[in-house]
């Protein structure tokens, strides 16, 4: 008796779906919770958030719950009066934002806050778990799925965009990567590419980063096309993934930058993407309905491409360089410069460099074993390799993306653990097969150890790391800043204060005063002031002040701006208040509860 093969959609494929999210995802998730817990539990129960970026995301999803417009993503604590404007999307707040009015009426809007913003990480990475095991579980199957799976809280690219009180857009760039990547490689053509697309566009209105990666994709998709990639060869796939990037971006861009209207931001999706988008689809729409071989569908999406490219480099030409090319010199000096995580590989330090690196040798050897091994499949493992090649290249020139592309190297690695695993149960010595268990399943983790031992150590720039590290907390601590709203209630006085960039942030969060700035970009004439006030002398400084209306001035001896300025200009205010020189313009704030906190207000 022939058995008739299961069509997509059964009831027996959905029963498979289901065992894959209970068997896999779950199990993983949980496992990646202990691993979390174990890493970051004192921080969690201090309940506090470090990074400025996720400060300010919980400033402006409570500024949008507290009656401030969809559209309107200006921080206007910042920059007062005119405010901040800011690139962001409300689509990274409504996860957090339904959390909060879900918890809200239980406990009240600060502890509701701060449980969303520990939740709504855990379940992105429950969401990047379940797609990630999708997607490995098509290409290698069940077992490799559940390696590939288990390897994402031991790989520190990625889980850390995942861990508690992480509410920024990255850990939802790189769910938007994973799910691209299952689309591109789904049986199915037409909704794989429908996948592909809509996944790449809510990338691109989280963030902009993600457009090379996003063309990169449907460039890789009309080489499938063009060398008859299986699945791939009428160009089904490539076409349905234009539309749905261009249809998906243009619905998401009316629902939520539809007042900016023209203007050109070179951070965002503009109107100019939009067109460039439709054109694409159009044009490869056009190459596949009447181009009949392969050079006709060659010339059709060249030409298509280089359209493209004309229509979002003529309106925008200043977008061609990147979105930073505009700064003040001494912003991008002084800060540009200084945010590791925006520059390349070769200007990170060894720490950063290993986990960017540790994982490629294992993803290479699982792609060659796989050429090797299946040989049917070898467009795909040449899709793959050439995604997952882009993903590292990106991430060698932008250290931040290398979550993207450690989430596309696991999958490959992950075959390797399984086809040790295999080679490792079929021996018949029993201290041999545990032996050979163990290093199998250890795999991932030598070269992170092999390279760390290889970096070179400093013991006395260490201790002074943590010295300072201690430092940045005490100013940074919850207590700490509540007491600074409390003494700055105290003293009757305005809410305007000087802080450094990176502390901008907590003080809108943990208080009700306003800042100048913060490290964020478009609001570049305020950071060059900031900049400006903490390099120059105090009779300058005292001028700055003076213009942008500061109540207050605020120091703390611990952050990396400290550093920076007070190296750079010796005799500016940064220097001497390091130095414990103060002007005669301002008056310390004696509290012994601010810690290490320096508070001076002016006059």
């Amino acid at each position: 008796m022939t058995v008739m093969p299961q069509a997509e959609g059964t009831p027996a494929r959905a029963q498979e779906r289901s065992g894959l999210f209970a068997r896999v995802a779950l199990p993983t998730w949980l496992f990646s919770l202990l691993v979390l817990g174990a890493v970051s539990w004192r921080r969690v129960l201090e309940m506090r958030l470090l990074d400025p970026d996720d400060l300010l995301r919980m400033v402006e999803v409570r500024d949008w719950l507290h009656g401030q417009g969809w559209f309107d993503v200006t921080q206007y604590r910042m920059n007062v009066p005119e405010g901040a404007p800011m690139h962001w999307s409300r689509l990274v707040d409504l996860p957090i934002a339904f959390a909060i009015e879900v918890l809200r009426p239980f406990m009240g809007m600060a502890m509701a806050e701060m449980l969303a913003a520990a939740i709504v990480p855990l379940l992105t990475l429950l969401v990047l778990l379940s797609v990630l095991a999708r997607l490995v579980d098509g290409l290698l199957g069940r077992r490799a799925a559940f390696f590939a799976c288990l390897m994402v809280p031991i790989t520190l690219s990625v889980i850390l965009q995942f861990q508690v009180y992480r509410v920024d857009h990255h850990a939802w760039q790189i769910v938007c990567a994973a799910a691209m990547m299952l689309g591109v490689f789904l049986p199915a053509a037409r909704r794989g590419g429908a996948l592909a697309g809509v996944s790449g566009a809510i990338w691109l209105t989280i963030s902009l980063e993600g457009l090379p990666m996003v063309v990169g994709t449907l460039t890789a998709l009309g080489l499938g096309w063009l060398f008859q990639r299986k699945g791939d060869r009428d160009g089904t796939r490539l076409e349905s993934a234009a539309l749905a990037l261009a249809l998906t971006t243009t619905i998401l861009w009316f629902a939520t930058r539809l007042p900016q209207g023209l203007e050109v931001w070179c951070d965002a999706v503009s109107a100019y993407h939009l067109a460039t988008f439709a054109a694409a689809a159009l044009g490869i729409w056009l190459t596949r309905t009447f181009a009949r071989g392969p050079l006709s569908r060659f010339a059709g999406l060249a030409i298509s491409g280089l359209v493209c490219a004309l229509l979002l480099a003529v309106p925008a030409p200043q977008c061609v360089t990147g979105a930073f090319n505009d700064l003040p010199p001494l912003v991008h000096r002084y800060w540009y410069e200084k945010i590791a995580e925006g520059l390349p590989i070769w200007r990170q330090d060894w720490s950063r460099i290993v986990t960017m690196v540790a994982l490629l040798p294992i993803s290479v050897w699982g792609l060659v074993l796989l050429w090797r091994t299946r040989r049917e499949a070898r467009g795909d493992w040449a899709m793959y390799g050439g995604l997952l090649g882009l993903a590292v290249a990106i991430s060698w020139l932008v250290a931040r993306a290398d979550g993207v592309a450690m989430v596309l190297a696991i999958a490959p690695a992950s075959y390797v653990v399984d086809r040790l695993l295999t080679r490792a149960r079929q021996l018949s010595v029993v201290p041999l097969r545990i032996l050979a268990t163990a290093a199998a399943i250890l795999l991932p983790f030598v070269p992170l150890l092999l390279l760390n031992s290889l970096v070179p150590s400093n013991e006395t720039r260490e201790a002074t790391r943590e010295r300072t590290a201690e430092q940045e907390d005490d100013c940074l601590a919850p207590t700490r800043l509540h007491a600074l709203g409390q003494v700055l209630e105290s003293r009757k006085a305005g809410r305007n204060i000087m802080a450094p960039l990176d502390l901008g942030p907590a003080l809108l969060f943990s208080t009700d005063a306003t800042v100048l700035a913060s490290s964020h970009h478009r609001n570049k004439v305020a950071m060059n002031d900031v900049i400006r006030f903490w390099m120059a002398p105090p009779a300058k400084a005292h001028a700055i002040a003076e213009a942008r209306g500061s109540d207050f001035v605020l120091f703390c001896p611990g952050i990396p701006e400290t550093r920076t300025y007070g190296k750079a200009a010796p005799e500016g205010m940064m220097a001497r208040l390091s130095k414990g020189e103060v002007p005669d313009w301002l008056e310390l704030v004696n509290d012994p509860r601010l810690g290490t906190i320096k508070v001076y207000q002016t006059h």
